[in-house]
């Protein structure tokens, strides 16, 4: 079943702006989303979740670049973050091939839904509208965090959910079956309890020797501390490299290019950044940008190149085009649409020599000398930014 009307009424809660961004990273949307599109419930909050960790990174470029939104909260698990109106939680302790694998980190069958962005289609547990209809909530054992799956009964019982008593030992039995043995792994464990302050939960005196005997006991008096109800502070991050330190585990290629220093990324343009990451492999400036193509949108009059700013200036086979100016602007492939010109005239493909190479301009290649090697068929380039139409609800 394609189940249109619940794709068009999820994309229309999106908006088409985001909704081509997590198709371009092939998201997911898993959880809670997919609940209540399903069962006719508000959208509380949306969770994404992703194939590989430089999709997360280029999405959370992607957002921090084209907004001024808050970080809410940055943890080992998880980055909350609010676009528009709509908090998102970005998952990056896990990466998923398949939408399915992410149900085996799931605690219920109610919530094992998700969209798939690459393929525009829901995938669902095979219990998942059953035991929705029926309200009833089905443990899974294998969940990775069953201490949260305790908490969570309750939540769903607010919203007229319930288990059986079999059922909610499963879930007992399976906190039982942990074995954590300091703070960092409890940490793990209690993600997710909203407002409080973990450190101070598990704050263990100087020389004290880690006992959940003695963190129970600190629970008992947590309702009396004095920032028990207050939200969690919104953290401003002044540079997303920030951000991408605390989720990246991979290395990063780095290119130094004229004294900038830039992040290559996934869809191999060139982000610039101050501070190097720790784990990076450098790639050879030279090489690099004498290895790239670049782009421009440009007039064509019978058979000549012109430029659309300056209409007399041509750029021309067989020989170096330099600027009238200071520079000529470029975009990167996959940046063609960012163009101040996109799709007006034709697109003619560039190689810059190292030498005339400048910089890096927010999404302009800034040079002052190319040469010209063809120009791109339509069809060609459309297919760089195709992406297809959004139905709207």
């Amino acid at each position: 079943m394609d189940y249109i009307f619940e794709k068009n009424k999820l994309y229309n809660y999106l908006g088409t702006s985001l909704v081509n961004t997590l198709k371009q990273q092939k998201a997911y949307i898993a959880g809670g989303t997919i609940t209540s599109i399903f069962s006719n419930n508000p959208v509380n909050d949306i969770d994404l979740y992703f194939r590989d960790e430089e999709s997360l990174a280029e999405l959370i470029e992607e957002i921090y670049d084209d907004s001024n939104d808050w970080v809410n909260a940055l943890t080992s698990k998880a980055l909350l973050v609010r676009v528009d109106d709509k908090e998102i939680q970005m998952i990056h302790f896990k990466y998923f091939e398949r939408a399915e694998d992410i149900f085996n980190t799931f605690d219920y069958t109610v919530c094992m839904g998700a969209f798939d962005f690459e393929t525009e289609q829901f995938v669902l547990h095979e219990d998942f509208l059953k035991h929705n209809a029926q309200r009833i909530l089905k443990f899974n054992k294998n969940t990775d965090f069953p201490i949260v799956s305790l908490l969570r009964v309750q939540k769903y019982k607010d919203k007229g959910y319930n288990i059986s008593k079999p059922e909610f030992l499963r879930v007992a039995l399976s906190c039982m079956e942990l074995c954590i043995t300091n703070t960092d792994e409890l940490k793990q464990h209690l993600g997710g309890m909203y407002g409080i302050n973990y450190d101070k939960l598990v704050e263990l005196e100087e020389g004290e020797a880690f006992s959940l005997s003695k963190i129970i006991d600190k629970i008992a008096n947590i309702a009396m501390s004095e920032d028990y109800f207050e939200k969690p502070k919104e953290i401003k991050y002044d540079d997303v490299e920030d951000i991408l330190d605390v989720i990246v585990k991979g290395p990063v290629r780095v290119v130094n290019i004229k004294e900038h220093t830039y992040r290559i990324t996934k869809k191999n343009t060139l982000r610039e950044f101050e501070n190097e990451p720790n784990n990076m492999i450098e790639i050879d400036g030279k090489q690099y940008i004498e290895s790239q193509k670049y782009y421009k949108f440009v007039e064509k009059r019978d058979g000549q190149y012109f430029s659309h700013y300056d209409s007399k200036y041509e750029y021309k086979f067989g020989e170096i085009n330099v600027p009238k100016n200071e520079h000529l602007y470029f975009s990167e492939k996959l940046e063609i649409d960012k163009s101040n010109y996109f799709n007006k005239g034709v697109l003619i493909e560039v190689v810059i020599p190292y030498d005339n190479f400048t910089k890096k301009d927010s999404d302009k290649i800034l040079a002052n000398g190319c040469y010209v090697v063809r120009e791109i068929p339509k069809e060609e380039y459309i297919k760089w930014t195709e992406v297809k139409a959004v139905p709207i609800f």
